[in-house]
């Protein structure tokens, strides 16, 4: 299983690198309402998950409307991670 910390490091990292700084509260941030990522870098966010946390991303966790916030996708890929 994927440790919880890593991925509230690499998600702070990753958005920070798009200019979004997460609020302190991470998890509950919706970043598909957001509208902060089109969908090339949902898919650049999903491909660096998979190589820097060696997890693997399904792509029907992915058309899961729930998932949109970052703790309920950190908590379904750490599942199957």
């Amino acid at each position: 299983m994927t440790n919880p910390m890593n991925f509230e490091a690499f998600f702070r990292d990753f958005f920070e690198q798009r200019g979004v700084i997460l609020p302190e509260c991470w998890q509950g941030y919706d970043f598909v309402s957001a509208g902060v990522l089109d969908s090339f870098e949902i898919l650049t966010m999903v491909m660096a998950l998979e190589v820097e946390l060696g997890v693997q991303v399904p792509a029907a966790l992915l058309a899961d409307p729930k998932n949109a916030t970052l703790g309920v996708l950190a908590n379904s890929i750490a599942e199957i991670g």
